[in-house]
């Protein structure tokens, strides 16, 4: 479904180690009409059977189906806000499904769960998931029952090391182009193993990305916006406003207006800077005045991948890509600071950023990242961290999508 940005721009405060603990009852669902979100359980969430199964719905949707490893569930009106699911032990894939008052689809959520029996020890390898293909350095997550006190990762049967107090090891995986088996075990306090989790990766080689001069024209752009409130942040639920802070002009046409009060929301913002930073380039090198020769409708398409087509998708990876504007920065090692980055939390949530620079635990491993956006809970635009994790407000690494722009001398054709 066309723009149906659910949470796309949800803002999560928190930050330091004494907020984190508070932030899943601060994270918030901003909804689409035509959305349809799970907030409870979360992706990648371990429960005991059977379990309440909370949703929230936009304006549109007047009623649920939930499908469970691609078979129905059960059916519910929007106004009941949830559903008791029995499920078997094991890992399972849900699809919330909104419809309106004629029966026609709306929008989806889709998350994974295992579902665990009453009192086990268990653990969860929670990203990267099953089958994926990763790229190195990798970071598992993974998520414990309270009697876990240590869980070691192992690929091929060979350790690679212990997660750290967040659940999280970051590490680099033998044999690129190779598919592999990584196994997380988990122990009790005596060291005598309670639960294992197993997952097949496949570890893809590293090709890095082109340097861009457009990265510093990003930056140049994004410190023009004062951090004191003066650009607020402002998510109304009907479509129709971009999010934009004033008006951004193409090829003549004014292609989206912006807030009288400079009000914003995160993709706007982010869109908002690509185009301002993309008139600088074309002013210094001479161009056409075009976006790799878009027109008013293509850079219309542009902005609707940029802003998301549907949960969990990398916005604005397939918006360079498509157009031969950028590509994907893959591994984490090549992040650079003016990249653009979308990315989700575990609760469905999302966030469209400009990346500034990683947050480390006390080892030195990448724990979170530190972005400039805008969001409530910086009264705007502002420099904000998060962090990776398995609580609903953390988020999710398996979605965590960068993209680089290029200079318009580097585009490509499309």
């Amino acid at each position: 479904m066309l723009f149906l940005l659910l949470a796309a721009c949800a803002p999560q405060k928190g930050g330091d180690d004494a907020r984190r603990a508070e932030q899943s009852a601060e994270d918030q669902t901003f909804l689409r009409a035509d959305s349809v979100q799970v907030t409870s359980p979360t992706n990648g969430a371990t429960v005991e059977s059977p379990f309440v199964l909370a949703f929230a719905a936009g304006k549109n949707v007047d009623s649920v189906e939930l499908r469970a490893d691609g078979a129905d569930v059960s059916t519910a009106d929007v106004g009941d806000g949830s559903l008791t699911v029995t499920l078997e032990d094991g890992l399972h894939d849900l699809q919330l499904q909104g419809f309106d008052a004629d029966g026609a689809p709306l929008g989806t959520h889709a998350l994974s769960i295992r579902v665990a029996p009453a009192g086990a020890s268990w653990i969860t390898l929670t990203s990267p998931t099953d089958d994926a293909h990763v790229y190195n350095p990798v970071t598992f997550v993974v998520a414990q029952s309270a009697d876990i006190a240590t869980v070691e990762i192992f690929v091929d049967g060979a350790s690679l090391g212990t997660t750290n107090s967040e659940g999280l090891l970051t590490a680099d995986m033998p044999e690129e182009g190779a598919a592999h088996f990584v196994e997380a075990r988990g122990y009790n306090a005596d060291a005598r193993m309670r639960a294992s989790d197993g997952i097949n990766v496949t570890v893809e080689p590293g090709e890095s990305p082109s340097g861009s001069g457009f990265n510093a024209l990003v930056l140049d752009v994004l410190e023009t916006y004062p951090t004191d409130g003066t650009n607020d942040y402002y998510w109304p639920e009907d479509g129709g406003w971009y999010g934009t802070t004033r008006d951004i002009v193409y090829r003549g046409t004014t292609v989206a207006t912006g807030d009288p009060q400079g009000r914003c929301y995160c993709v706007g913002l982010t869109w908002e800077v690509m185009m301002r930073a993309f008139d600088e380039a074309d002013r210094t090198t001479g161009g056409d005045g075009t976006l790799n020769g878009l027109s008013v409708s293509q850079l219309n398409e542009f902005r609707i991948d940029w802003f998301v087509r549907d949960v969990y998708g990398d916005g604005v990876v397939t918006a360079l890509e498509n157009y031969g504007l950028g590509e994907q920065v893959r591994s984490w090692t090549d992040v650079e600071p003016g990249d653009f980055v979308q990315f989700w939390r575990n609760s469905g949530s999302g966030h469209s950023v400009i990346f500034m620079d990683w947050e480390t635990d006390s080892s030195g491993d990448i724990s979170g990242f530190r972005y400039w956006s805008t969001q409530s809970s910086t009264d705007g635009i502002d420099y904000h961290s998060e962090y990776f994790g398995t609580t609903g407000s953390s988020v999710d690494a398996s979605h965590f999508y960068v993209a680089r722009a290029s200079m318009p001398s580097e585009w490509s054709r499309f």
